[in-house]
């Protein structure tokens, strides 16, 4: 692996949150428990981590009870590969698990996509930012999609339904790997139908 990655020992990481986020509509289901929003980090909880490691070649999953296990992992691989892990993800591991994920072992996908494309990656704007998700960038790069959403994960999860969650975070995880390995490579990316070529870590 030496000759297509920088680093040697890289991890693909993706989460899923317990709790459900309000629909902006204002309609709640019946039965299923809700954060106070998309800012309430500490509330969210944590189904499932997924993480694909690049040292042992496989793919890990992690809850509540194997947390000490993602925190020893993270402090020796380099680097934390996420897709908007810098805005959501890490802030949800601190809030959740007391875990901090230093910024420079970091290396975020979708803010390397808004900072090639010229925008602030900090202060996200749906005019300006929006249309970069991941999979956006995967149907228009592999012609592959997403197996379910993000926003519904946390209510099947209270139903119950883990293994359908955890399959999801997986394949998320399988497709924010397939970005990292194109840019890895040095490959520009597509990005509503113009090709960039992102920072390599």
């Amino acid at each position: 692996m030496s000759n297509l990655f920088n680093k040697p020992k890289p991890l693909i990481y993706d989460l899923e949150i317990a709790k459900a986020v309000p629909p902006r509509t204002g309609k709640r289901q019946t039965g299923v428990e809700y954060c106070k929003g998309w800012e309430d980090h500490k509330n969210m909880g944590i189904s499932c981590l997924c993480c694909f490691d690049y040292a042992n070649n496989r793919n890990r999953v992690f809850g509540w009870e194997s947390k000490q296990e993602f925190i020893g992992l993270t402090q020796n691989r380099d680097p934390l590969v996420s897709f908007n892990g810098l805005l959501f993800d890490n802030k949800v591991i601190e809030a959740t698990w007391g875990l901090g994920i230093p910024l420079d072992t970091c290396y975020d996908i979708l803010r390397e996509v808004w900072i090639a494309v010229g925008v602030d990656p900090d202060h996200f704007e749906f005019k300006s930012h929006g249309g970069y998700g991941l999979e956006a960038l995967c149907k228009e790069n592999f012609g592959i999609a997403k197996t379910g959403d993000g926003a519904s994960a946390p209510a099947e999860w209270q139903r119950g339904r883990h293994c359908t969650v955890i399959d999801y975070c997986l394949n998320d995880v399988r497709l924010t790997r397939a970005l990292w390995e194109k840019i890895s490579r040095g490959e520009p990316i597509k990005a509503k139908g113009r090709e960039i070529t992102l920072r390599k870590p």
